[in-house]
């Protein structure tokens, strides 16, 4: 697995090594009275403040394309390729970090937390565990606006497989219990504005 080992990277950061760099990729969505539909998605994982966490940023278009042209066993980078953006489905900005109170456990895995937000009135506060290439996570907290979308809870799992980023995400929302919303496969891009010191890089 190829990943981006900037010399400056805090040490807090550690376990999020192998997340930095932009992404793209895509998949299939669906949910109640939501038809299967391909998406395309992207996804930055920054770490050029050199702060201890990153900013991450994430956009999901929906696909002009229908369901059944998305190919699970293609790369993100070819199934992105392949489709065509339709209309912004839906965006979150915020931070993830290590959390900084907690030890390290007897498995290898650390504690992260995490702040999204979108423009849709609806803020989450993420707790989760990352060991090595494979982390999950969910909501701990979901915050509305008065008329922000009626999303109750949120649980993710991502891991790295042959050097793409695999997720499965399941969701609350809407009057619905939790279940599958979106699924999909992500290829980094190698893009060296995640980490300004591009000279002082190692690739592993």
């Amino acid at each position: 697995m190829a990943i981006r080992l900037p010399e400056n990277l805090v040490p807090e950061n550690t376990a999020l090594a192998w997340m930095i760099d932009s992404w793209v990729g895509g998949g299939i969505l669906e949910y109640e009275n939501v038809e299967p539909a391909a998406y395309l998605h992207e996804v930055r994982f920054d770490a050029s403040d050199g702060g201890p966490y990153l900013k991450v940023t994430s956009k999901v278009w929906l696909a002009n394309e229908p369901a059944g042209v998305v190919d699970k066993e293609l790369s993100g980078q070819t199934t992105y390729n392949q489709l065509t953006k339709r209309e912004l489905w839906m965006q979150h900005t915020g931070f993830i970090r290590v959390n900084p109170e907690a030890d390290k456990r007897k498995d290898g895995s650390v504690e992260l937390e995490a702040m999204l937000a979108s423009p849709v009135g609806v803020s989450h506060a993420w707790v989760g565990l990352i060991n090595g290439p494979r982390l999950q996570m969910v909501t701990d907290s979901v915050m509305r606006s008065g008329s922000g979308a009626q999303i109750d809870g949120v649980k993710l799992m991502a891991g790295s497989v042959a050097s793409d980023l695999f997720y499965a995400i399941d969701m609350a929302a809407f009057g619905a219990e939790m279940r599958s919303y979106m699924a999909g496969r992500l290829s980094r891009t190698f893009d060296e504005s995640v980490d300004p010191a591009g000279d002082d890089e190692a690739r592993a």
